[in-house]
């Protein structure tokens, strides 16, 4: 590829991709085991393949490093089957 410039002109390199993410820690009281850990991060990572989860049914917590708002990680939780406290 040639690039060839026949006018004098300004390049602005403005950063359209920049990704936030967020560390979201949801309690899940009726999260009773590793199965219902596995089941909540299926339902998140339909949301956000690139989430990372991680979770713990003995303090019920769901640990979520995410680009998806709090909303919809708590809304697939919610439709997994699970009650965000």
């Amino acid at each position: 590829m040639t690039l060839q410039l026949t006018r004098d002109f300004i390049i602005k390199v403005i950063d359209l991709h920049r990704v936030e993410i967020m560390t979201l820690q949801l309690k899940v009281p009726n999260m009773a085991c590793s199965a219902c850990g596995d089941t909540i991060t299926k339902a998140i990572k339909t949301i956000d393949p690139a989430a990372t989860v991680q979770t713990d049914s003995k303090t019920k917590l769901v640990e979520v490093d995410t680009q998806a708002s709090e909303a919809e990680i708590s809304q697939a939780i919610t439709e997994s089957g699970y009650t965000v406290a």
